[in-house]
């Protein structure tokens, strides 16, 4: 066991040396030139039921999700407008998104509290979230073997044992993370945004709190962490 979680640690250390390499800058997100939802799945299905093929925020972003390679937990694509499934997290039954912050990370920075989340499967299942956590970390000590994270709303530090346990384990969720850049300091920091699963007995509702921005109510989302028994992510 200690092992293993040895193993996942030296992971998640290396995905956030890999996420803090620069890469090719793309544009600002338009959520005009997104794909229709329809559209979207068509193009992600591959008949792969297990498998997560893309990840669909209305108004934001629409990208495909690749795996990492099983020998490689530690890998992030470099391509434009891809994401990448954290192998270590779907261990845990946690969907977990990576991807630069120079690349398709940057539209992680549009998140915001109460926002839908939609997971397509292989298959064209589709299961929704709410986002309900935004997390940004303050690195201490870049570049030490004790390497501590300073989250910069409480002020609470982190190793790196921490975040795992924090952002990557637990009851079902969604945890997007890329790096934040300062100044000339791509590896800075790192921001976390969780989103939360909604039963589909509540779909409907849902969409009627789309409409009229209720989602983003603290009440619905605390309802729906019981719910989930995601009170943790906060």
């Amino acid at each position: 066991m200690k092992i293993n979680l040895s193993l996942r640690l030296v992971a998640f250390i290396a995905i956030f040396l890999i996420l803090a390499i620069p890469q090719k800058p793309i544009g600002a997100a338009d959520g005009d030139g997104l794909p229709t939802f329809p559209d979207f799945v068509a193009h992600v299905m591959d008949g792969h039921a297990e498998s997560v093929r893309g990840v669909y925020v209305p108004g934001v972003l629409a990208f495909p999700v690749v795996q990492q390679p099983t020998d490689s937990p530690q890998t992030v694509s470099e391509t434009e407008g891809v994401v990448t499934q954290f192998s270590q997290a779907a261990q845990h039954n946690i969907i977990g998104l990576l991807a630069h912050n120079t690349l398709a990370g940057v539209y992680f920075y549009s998140l915001k509290i109460g926002q839908e989340i939609r997971i397509v499967y292989g298959d064209g299942r589709v299961d929704y979230f709410i986002v309900n956590r935004l997390a940004r970390f303050k690195v201490i000590q870049p570049g030490s073997r004790d390497v501590r994270y300073k989250d910069l709303r409480t002020s609470r530090i982190y190793n790196t044992q921490n975040l795992f346990s924090t952002f990557y384990q637990g009851n079902v969720h969604v945890t997007f993370q890329t790096c934040i850049q300062m100044g000339n300091e791509p590896s800075w920091g790192r921001l976390f945004v969780t989103a939360i699963p909604v039963p589909r007995l509540y779909l409907r509702e849902l969409e009627a709190l789309r409409l009229t921005d209720w989602q983003q109510s603290p009440t619905i989302i605390k309802t729906l962490e019981l719910i989930s028994g995601n009170t943790n992510l906060r």
